[in-house]
């Protein structure tokens, strides 16, 4: 009768079996679930000692700061612990200071960052004043692609030729 005939019963095997499977999928989700009796038997703390395990679980009263927010309480508890120790030190002792060096600046390169990014980093840091200064030091050395990757540590005042020369050499 027709020339493809195991196409047209695997179509009609195909679909027998899928109105099968969907007839268990509906039985099963009218079907009462143990997880959705089991939470609504649970007390509030037994259910937030539960969740707990697998997520953060903080109470609605709790104060959740954004990062602007902990920046500026911080800087506030800064000065405040400041006025308080300046407040706190005898006035007739004599002020101690560090000595009149110049600070040791650690700064640490990234990998995959170019000359501009590090020149960003150096101005920032204060170490450098002039970016095209570096760059054009950087390039004049060969050392665009031979800026080595991790800590490198800047001490006074150095020239560019110094400050290139540290960024391209291992420590």
């Amino acid at each position: 009768m027709f020339k493809n005939r195991s196409i047209i019963l695997g179509i009609g095997i195909g679909i027998i079996i899928g109105a099968l499977l969907l007839q268990v999928m509906s039985v099963r989700a009218s079907a009462p679930g143990q997880a959705k009796l089991a939470m609504e038997e649970m007390d509030p703390q037994k259910l937030k000692d539960e969740t707990s395990k697998y997520y953060q679980v903080f109470d609605k009263s709790a104060k959740m700061y954004t990062q602007a927010e902990l920046d500026a309480v911080v800087q506030q508890k800064l000065k405040d612990e400041a006025e308080r120790i300046a407040a706190a030190k005898p006035k007739d002792q004599p002020k101690t200071t560090a000595p009149e060096g110049s600070p040791k600046i650690i700064l640490y390169v990234q990998p995959n960052l170019d000359a501009t990014a590090v020149s960003d980093l150096l101005m920032k840091s204060g170490i450098i004043t002039d970016r095209k200064a570096f760059v054009t030091e950087l390039e004049k050395q060969g050392g665009n692609t031979k800026l080595q990757i991790g800590f490198h540590s800047f001490e006074g005042v150095m020239d560019m030729s110094k400050i290139v020369t540290n960024l391209i050499t291992a420590q």
